[in-house]
């Protein structure tokens, strides 16, 4: 599979719609938290590329690690925008070159990590635009109030995300067949990122477990979802169907207990 350069525009446009502080698509909620998810963009890019099925099942992978994810402001541990579009670009070039998914997924972490850098330094050439923006209130002049808020920081933000992806998906998938052709799957690099890549969706699962448990026993409740996965060999759509099954029970139940409850203390009230 080969990318375009029209196909490579595109889909660096698309990293630009699903950046953060891009007002586009519905602002943030369309754009960061939509867009910007690697399950969104592998089908956007499976789309453009023409195999879509490739693209959700590399994108749904890199998901499961950011699952977790929270991105305060300028303090991001990844730059998910990156590995959304650049990582799962580039990993849906490897898994059609006959690498694993395993390996996609590693490869898209990494882009993750080093595309910090480039958020940051974009945050960085937005002060430049504050600045300005700053002297044009003292000035009162709205006018470029307005342009250097809106116009110049967005301008900022294209070049900063269409640039980068464009350049490394349509110039940089040469070196990726190169890598691939170098290190084949049975190659001790490729079975060390397909381990790594195997790892790291677990650690985002963990990660969501620590953030939704409030006790250890919930625990339970999950890793019975996982064992009815790994031993009855259920899908995940039966699974959702059962676990909501149990939580309405669960909801039942309580609040029967609540009501019997509060009947029992009004009870003793009027005793007293």
């Amino acid at each position: 599979m080969e990318i375009n350069l029209i196909q490579a525009i595109v889909i660096g446009i698309l990293s630009y719609l699903g950046s953060l502080s891009c007002p586009w698509f519905f602002g943030t909620t369309g754009g960061w938290y939509v867009l910007s998810r690697p399950l969104v963009s592998g089908f956007l890019i499976g789309a453009v590329l023409g195999d879509i099925q490739t693209g959700i099942i590399v994108g749904v992978a890199v998901q499961v690690v950011y699952i977790a994810l929270v991105t305060p402001g300028g303090q991001m541990p990844q730059d998910l925008n990156a590995a959304a579009y650049i990582g799962v670009g580039l990993g849906i070039l490897t898994v059609k070159n006959g690498a694993t998914v395993e390996s996609a997924v590693a490869i898209a972490t990494a882009v993750g990590a080093i595309g910090t850098i480039f958020h940051n330094f974009m945050m960085m050439s937005n002060s430049y635009w504050n600045a300005r923006a700053a002297l044009a209130i003292e000035a009162g002049d709205y006018k470029k109030l307005a342009f250097n808020h809106w116009v110049g920081p967005q301008i900022t933000q294209f070049f900063y995300r269409v640039i980068p992806t464009v350049a490394v998906l349509y110039l940089g998938q040469g070196l990726a067949t190169q890598i691939i052709e170098m290190f084949p799957v049975d190659s001790f690099i490729m079975r060390t990122l397909t381990v790594l890549g195997g790892m790291l969706p677990a650690v985002g699962v963990a990660i969501l477990l620590k953030q939704v448990t409030k006790v250890n026993m919930d625990l339970i409740r999950f890793l019975a979802g996982f064992t009815l996965v790994a031993a009855l060999g259920i899908n995940m759509i039966s699974l959702a169907i059962f676990g909501a099954f149990l939580a309405y029970s669960h909801f039942e139940y309580s609040k029967k207990t609540v009501e019997v409850k509060a009947v029992q203390n009004d009870d003793m009230e009027e005793e007293l």
